[in-house]
């Protein structure tokens, strides 16, 4: 009887553990972190807002033309004529990257400053969100943000890189990313030669964006007049009936095609080439101290 009772009680101990094991929540297994695919990238950009709202107002305004004239290619090119050219006649997002450059540079000699005063690299990056140019002050505030989170300070700096998306931006942030794994001098000339590179970048690329705007106004008295001819030639009822046949449609097509082209490549003579980025956040970035760039 002593031994039936023992083996009653191991059963109970052992129905009970069993009961509690399988009411405990399993422990989540760890995913491999996967990078950003190109679509969550555009998404969460700063750009993407400019984007969307080009994209709704050219699906309206096809929508709309398609509507009254009944012609397909009219209301395909005018679609994405509403997405395509305001970008081409705006000059705003390359003053835009130059006051950034420069608000980058004034940052970057400051930086140069504040590790001069005995302070850690992390300490010093954590601190220049106070004092950083109104340009690039939201960059540098989630930066800062991050390293007072204790994350890690490559990561931090790759990731700020990133929001800037610059080939320049990259150049700082990896002379950062390599005092953060060397822990030694010359970080504070590091970061002033920097600086001086950068300021004589915003020189040139005044300069050529003073030179480049006349291109730009050409594009808009361009736009301007086919825009105006194409309203009164619509209005005509006996030039436009010869365009709603398929001849007619076809025509239409590769005169429109042509406009195109044409736009596009007055739009390349207009941008300046700024090359590519180096420094990227991956699954193949490494965070470890011995890790390539």
């Amino acid at each position: 009887m002593s031994l039936l009772a023992a083996l009653a009680g191991l059963c109970a101990a052992g129905a009970v553990f069993t009961l509690v094991a399988g009411l405990r929540p399993p422990e989540p297994t760890k995913q491999p972190v996967r990078p950003p695919s190109r679509l969550q990238t555009l998404l969460h950009s700063s750009a993407w807002p400019g984007r969307r709202n080009r994209l709704l107002a050219g699906v309206v305004t096809a929508l709309a033309v398609f509507l009254l004239s009944g012609w397909p290619v009219a209301a395909v090119a005018m679609g994405v004529g509403v997405y395509a050219i305001p970008p081409m006649l705006s000059g705003r997002a390359p003053q835009r990257r130059i006051a950034q450059l420069e608000a980058l540079a004034q940052w970057s000699r400051r930086l140069a400053e504040m590790m001069g005063a005995s302070r850690g690299l992390e300490q010093a990056l954590a601190d220049s969100a106070r004092i950083a140019p109104e340009a690039i002050r939201a960059p540098v505030s989630v930066l800062a943000e991050r390293l007072n989170n204790h994350a890690n300070t490559e990561q931090a700096l790759r990731a700020f890189a990133d929001e800037l998306d610059d080939p320049i931006a990259d150049l700082i942030a990896c002379a950062l990313v390599l005092a953060s794994r060397r822990r030694g001098p010359g970080t504070r000339e590091a970061l002033c030669l920097l600086a001086d590179a950068v300021e004589n970048e915003v020189l040139v690329r005044r300069d050529v964006e003073a030179e480049r705007a006349g291109l730009r106004t050409t594009l808009i008295v361009i736009v301007g007049s086919v825009i105006a001819l194409s309203a009164l030639f619509a209005s005509s009822q006996t030039f436009a009936a010869p365009y709603g046949t398929v001849l007619g449609q076809t025509v239409l097509a590769v005169v429109a095609t042509v406009y195109g082209a044409g736009l596009w490549w007055m739009r390349r003579l207009s941008v300046l080439s700024t090359g590519a980025r180096f420094l990227h956040t991956d699954s193949r970035a490494r965070t470890a101290h011995g890790g390539e760039l």
